[in-house]
């Protein structure tokens, strides 16, 4: 049954209402799609968002504790190369011994001594208690300057302790006079002795004197290029953990400082138990509690509705912790469902305006289109019913009338082709047929009846030529110059087709003509380089190789015009390149000279010569068959007889090649010496 015919003009309109309707529909969707994934995803992005603003907030407020902190870190490093220098140079500095606490001087600066237990005595560290008494001008002056920070300095090896501070009850006077405090244990000692020689900051702790939140900064020195002491500043850093947590994201959030350990050592909102400090786990869940001491950088939310936004504070290994409720967060996206709701009420009523426009505009532009379509149809159909000269009449200054003035010239084009066609197809079969004749007049010029000289018995020789098109270029030729001389040439014109092969017929011709006996090969060259230069208006050239076996002693005289490097085979052997020089081309200037050469041929010996489309032959990835290939076929069969050894290759040459066109020519000649010619007297 035959489907129903559907006009252009329906069609036009359908095209048009469906479109309309589906840009409509798909951008009304978009939009509500889009809104609603907005209100889905507002809670990551002003999640995203709070991260960013808490990165900077960290940054700025980790700058804060860097540039506090790191001017006492400058102190103590200062003090651990001033006392390092104070070893090495004793005498560069004034000696005032240091004593013991003096119960007088509470709440007076003074600088103190303290040993680490009985076994050390004062004769023992006399030198250095006089050394460190110099430095008691330089402490006061850096505890007076920072009285609000800084409350104490000291410095510790393993037998002493020289502090500087008011407290003088650190350690009660025993009988000798002395006051002795081990404080090898402690971390502020240990820490800064074994660890990696820079200024470094303890965890956080309370001041025992109800001071407040402390830290210690400590630094090692040297004596002989060995750690043998620590010096430390103690240092109050409530107001400077106050400054850190005050920050204000909204109503309900907070800030806080967790240390290495999880304790929350400043909020505003938890305070200490006792001497304790709450641990983080009280506030957020495990979970959380992992990644922030984790030193990581993030905001989550826990289950109760709260986000922790969370970040390191590099210098101390404290954390910066911002608490901040749910609905802080969220309280921006109420405001959208009333936009969304009048939105969508928008998108119905433009929908509902745009279809109607549409609908009626569409059937008048489907109309307006297609009534030139129709004519120039009608027109299309004269001229297909064989009627080249009508022409079509649509003069619409657009794409159909730029159509109808391509099918008018096509028309005529057929026109001419049609005309043109036949003589053409005979002009074709005409030369076709000469080429024919010329592929079989080429094909009898070069020996082709093998054995070629079947009453000989010194030599043997075979031969092949494959043209790329129906004549070619290469060409090769064998001749007996005298009784005991025998000739071989390969060579390759430049060029393919009918031109090479005229080249090549003149070429092979003068080279036999001047190939005489007793004739010098370089002298044949240049004869016929010079007459081939005389008539060459084309530019063309010829490679070649000729030699002239003499089949009494086996000598081989060869002459190479830029022709390939012939093989040779010696007999139990395998077949090798045989270094030729390769001299100028024949045509391609006057006057040139050659030099040629010789070699000796034993009965068994035999001679490959080809032209450039055997190493060049290419396959479909245009890869070439190349020198390696060829040398390894031939090495495997050596010990063939010519007519043998030249299918063998062509046979690897196609392999290789398989259905890949054939680009040139490939021409190859093997000749074999068989025996001496005895020479009857």
């Amino acid at each position: 049954m035959k489907p129903k015919r559907t006009s252009i003009k329906n069609q036009i309109r359908k095209l048009i209402i469906f479109t309309a309707a589906m840009a409509l529909v798909f951008t009304s969707l978009s939009g509500i799609i889009s809104m609603f994934n907005i209100r889905g995803q507002s809670a990551k992005s002003l999640t995203d968002q709070l991260e960013e603003t808490v990165d900077v907030v960290v940054d700025g407020k980790s700058n804060l504790a860097e540039s506090r902190l790191g001017l006492y870190a400058d102190y103590i490093t200062t003090l651990s190369e001033l006392i390092t220098d104070m070893y090495a140079h004793p005498d560069a500095y004034v000696h005032n011994e240091v004593l013991p606490p003096d119960a007088s001087k509470e709440n007076i600066l003074s600088m103190q001594r303290y040993f680490t237990s009985t076994d050390v005595k004062r004769e023992d560290v006399l030198e250095e208690l006089g050394l460190f008494g110099s430095l008691e001008s330089l402490w006061d002056s850096i505890i007076s300057e920072h009285e609000a920070v800084v409350t104490n300095i000291y410095l510790a090896t393993d037998d002493l302790m020289i502090c500087c501070d008011k407290n003088a009850n650190l350690a009660v006077l025993e009988p000798d006079g002395e006051s002795y405090y081990d404080y090898r244990d402690m971390d502020w000692y240990k820490s800064a002795l074994n660890g990696d020689g820079r200024a470094s900051f303890l965890k956080s702790y309370l001041d025992s004197y109800g001071r407040g939140l402390m830290t210690s900064c400590s630094a090692p020195f040297y004596k002989d290029g060995k750690r043998v002491g620590v010096v430390s500043m103690d240092i109050l850093i409530t107001d400077l953990n106050n400054s850190i947590i005050d920050v204000d994201f909204g109503k309900g959030s907070f800030a806080f400082l967790v240390d290495r350990d999880g304790d929350i050592i400043a909020s505003p909102y938890v305070y200490m138990i006792g001497d304790r400090f709450i641990n983080c786990s009280r506030i957020v869940s495990p979970e959380i509690e992992a990644d922030i001491l984790a030193d990581k950088r993030g905001v989550e939310k826990s289950d109760d509705g709260v986000y922790y936004a969370y970040a390191p504070i590099r210098s101390t290994g404290w954390k910066l912790v911002i608490s901040i409720p749910e609905s802080l967060i969220l309280e921006p996206i109420d405001q959208m469902n009333s936009h969304i709701r009048v939105t969508i009420i928008l998108f119905i009523g433009i929908f509902i305006f745009v279809g109607t426009v549409v609908i009626i505009l569409g059937s008048r532009l489907a109309k307006r289109f297609t009534e030139p379509i129709v004519a120039l149809e009608k027109d299309v159909e004269v001229i297909s019913g064989g009627n080249l000269h009508h022409k079509a009449m649509v003069r619409a200054n657009n794409e159909l009338g730029d159509l109808a003035h391509c099918v008018n010239s096509m028309a005529v084009s057929l026109d001419n082709y049609i005309n043109d066609l036949t003589r053409v197809t005979a002009e074709k079969e005409r030369i076709g047929a000469e080429l024919d004749v010329a592929t079989h007049i080429q094909s009898s010029m070069l020996p082709c009846i093998f054995p070629a000289f079947p009453e000989r018995k010194e030599f043997d020789v075979f031969a092949s030529m494959t043209p790329a098109k129906e004549v070619g270029g290469d060409f090769y030729d064998f001749f007996m110059v005298d009784d005991s001389h025998v000739a071989f040439v390969v060579a390759d014109v430049s060029g393919k087709g009918v031109p090479a092969a005229l080249f090549m017929v003149i070429g092979k011709t003068l080279i036999k003509d001047h190939t005489v006996p007793g004739a010098n090969l370089e002298n044949v060259f240049m004869e016929v380089n010079n007459i081939l230069c005389e008539s060459n208006s084309e530019n063309m050239f010829i490679t070649a190789f000729e030699c002239v076996l003499d089949l009494v002693t086996g000598e081989l005289r060869f002459i190479n015009a830029g022709h390939e490097t012939p093989f040779i085979y010696r007999k139990g052997g395998v077949f090798e390149e045989y270094p030729v020089k390769a001299c100028f081309v024949l045509a391609g200037m006057e006057d040139m000279k050659y030099k040629g050469g010789s070699c000796m041929l034993e009965p068994g010996d035999k001679l490959f010569q080809y032209t450039d489309g055997v190493t060049e032959a290419t396959d479909a990835n245009n890869e070439l068959y190349g020198m390696e290939r060829l040398t390894n076929i031939l090495r495997t069969v050596g010990e063939k007889q010519p007519d043998e050894i030249l299918p063998a290759v062509k046979a690897d040459i196609d392999a290789f090649v398989k259905d890949a066109p054939q680009f040139d020519d490939i021409t190859m000649l093997c000749l074999e010496f068989k025996e001496r010619m005895v020479i009857n007297n």
